[in-house]
């Protein structure tokens, strides 16, 4: 005989025995009393052992508690998984506190699949979850600033970029303030929280900006540190060689001086005559020491063969070259740029242009134009581009270097409209794209770290130390490649910060800045990250676990109050006949 029955006839004859003693009492509250003891027979019995129901389940999954799971994802869990939940999860019935994710697999050594619910994986547990992540049932993300698009470091006097998005502020607005507190660029949010601000890097070297976001009251929601780095760089060396001066020309020229860059330039006035600069010469020495070159259509057909096949030749040994089209281009040097990779025919004259959004204008409302002119070739990338997405520059590789095509036809309106740093920025990463590879690689530093976070260093010198603002020097253990770059060849170290602030690697002879967040600042942020980063791993699973039902008992609490209430009521109705009996 099995317990339920023993159960079950024990219960039985105690409600049996209890409907014979109460048969004496008259009246309709016998048979009150009677139904209630068969009733607390019925709800002890299933108190004890409750019934089953019958529900879905994955074998060897394992669900996981992030930080920032809501009460309603853990109302959502069906009671026939497993669950373990991280460090700072918020409390949930049935689950295992665990100290970090690898902890939690060597206690379930039969997961096959992991369900993530909650925030995301922090840093440490993303690598042991690797190939087992099957879902993510990502939480909403919380108020505040939740992507940061900023460069990873920019050219000294060129505009820089700083993009993002807010979360759950509507009709509000982003300020970035410089390191004395001045705002130096704002916008308002867009309908869908993002936003994109533009300022000048006005000197070299490591700078702390501030990115405010306000709400439409005008109160403040967040601030957010961000790292300027601007370097100097080594100065260009441009050979310029035109057919004849123009208002771009002027400007180029005007902007290369004032920028540093070294210039040697060859402008012809007539047959014959020329306005030169420097050693703009076509030789193998003069090549071999510049740059970057930029030759029009004219310039071009007063080249000898001898001439262009040695251009081409620098060319390929990494040479930097723009063919800028300047008028309507003749047969002969159409075809000597298709042999270059460009293929090209006139079209019909354009509507003007815009370059508001490309050149981060606002809304200067400056319109341009572009040569009519068609241009194909099947391996380019976009070196410019108009708001509406037209072509107005293309570059290709060709051998170690690299080539240009170039018809916007005014790039000298934003000079002239009074965006002369949008004007330097714009060639200045032209010619930059362009350029021979000069100068040591710079290393791959982290671009969130945080305290206590491991952060990755690649690129770096066996030797190489981190120095923090107190001046301390910490050894990095250096190997060669790692898990995140793909890459056998570079050396790399892990680096776990104690404080925040600046820290600077040194490797080599070079410094190399980074700042720390602590671990708590844009804490957005950082949730923003961790999802995003764990739904990278969604999919990764390799095992397919088996499905199907089984039964899962019913929770014992109803049962207990239903048995509470009605051994309340027989000893109330017990109570009062006892009570009348006594008065009569």
């Amino acid at each position: 005989m099995t317990l339920a029955w023993i159960v079950a006839l024990t219960l039985f004859a105690a409600a049996l025995l209890g409907g014979i003693r109460t048969l004496h009492i008259a009246g309709r509250r016998r048979w009150v009393l009677i139904g209630l003891q068969i009733a607390t027979a019925w709800l002890l019995y299933f108190c004890l052992l409750p019934p089953t129901t019958q529900q879905e389940f994955v074998a060897g999954e394992l669900v996981v508690l992030t930080p920032g799971a809501t009460p309603q994802q853990l109302a959502a869990l069906p009671s026939t998984v497993t669950r373990v939940a991280l460090p700072d999860a918020p409390e949930s019935g049935g689950s295992e506190r665990v100290p970090d994710l690898g902890t939690a697999l060597r206690r379930h050594a039969d997961a096959r699949r992991l369900r993530i619910v909650g925030g995301g994986l922090p840093t440490r547990d993303r690598d042991a979850a690797r190939g087992l992540v099957a879902s993510f049932d990502a939480a909403p993300l919380p108020r505040g600033l939740v992507e940061l698009d900023t460069p990873a470091w920019v050219r000294a006097g060129h505009v820089w970029r700083l993009a993002g998005r807010v979360e759950q502020v509507a009709e509000g607005r982003a300020e970035l303030r410089d390191p004395a507190g001045a705002v130096v660029a704002a916008t308002a949010l867009d309908e869908h929280g993002r936003f994109a601000l533009d300022t000048p890097a006005k000197a070299a070297g490591a700078a702390l900006f501030t990115l405010k976001i306000i709400d439409r009251e005008g109160a403040s929601v967040e601030q957010v540190a961000l790292p300027l780095i601007a370097r100097a760089g080594e100065p260009l060396k441009l050979l310029l060689l035109a057919g004849a001066p123009d208002a771009d020309l002027k400007y180029l020229r005007r902007w290369a001086i004032d920028a540093g860059v070294e210039l040697d330039s060859r402008l012809s006035l007539s047959e014959g005559i020329a306005l030169t600069e420097g050693a703009a010469t076509i030789d193998a020495q003069t090549l071999r020491a510049a740059d970057v070159a930029i030759v029009d259509e004219r310039a071009w057909a007063a080249l000898s063969a001898a001439q262009k096949q040695m251009l081409t030749t620098a060319v390929r040994d990494g040479l930097g070259l723009l063919l800028r089209v300047s008028g309507p281009l003749p047969a002969p040097v159409a075809e000597d740029w298709a042999a270059l990779g460009f293929h090209t025919q006139a079209s019909a004259a354009t509507a003007a242009i815009s370059l508001d959004r490309t050149l981060a204008l606002g809304e200067a409302g400056l319109a341009f134009a572009r040569r009519p002119l068609d241009a194909e070739a099947a391996d380019a990338a976009a070196l410019l581009h108009s708001d509406d997405g037209t072509s107005l520059a293309l570059w290709r590789s060709e051998g170690n270097g690299r080539v240009g095509l170039w018809w916007l036809a005014d790039s000298y309106r934003l000079a002239l409209g009074g965006s002369s740093a949008q004007f330097g920025t714009l060639w200045s990463d032209a010619l930059t794209t362009l350029a021979r590879a000069r100068g040591l690689a710079a290393p791959v530093l982290p671009r969130e770290a945080r305290i206590d976070q491991r952060a990755i260093l690649c690129g770096i010198d066996a030797a190489a130390v981190i120095e923090t603002e107190q001046g301390e020097r910490i050894g990095l253990s250096v190997e060669t490649g790692s898990v995140e770059t793909g890459s056998a060849d570079r050396h790399c170290a892990g680096y776990w910060p104690a404080e925040s602030g600046w820290h600077t690697l040194i490797s080599g002879d070079q410094r190399w800045p980074f700042l720390v967040r602590a671990a708590d600042e844009a804490a957005a942020l950082l949730r923003a990250e961790e999802v995003m980063a764990t739904r990278a791993l969604v999919g990764a699973s390799n095992e397919r676990s088996a499905s199907g039902v089984r039964s899962v008992a019913l929770p014992r609490w109803p049962f207990f109050l239903g048995w509470l209430a009605t051994v309340a009521a027989l000893w109330w109705l017990e109570r009062r006949g006892r009570v009348e009996t006594a008065a009569t």
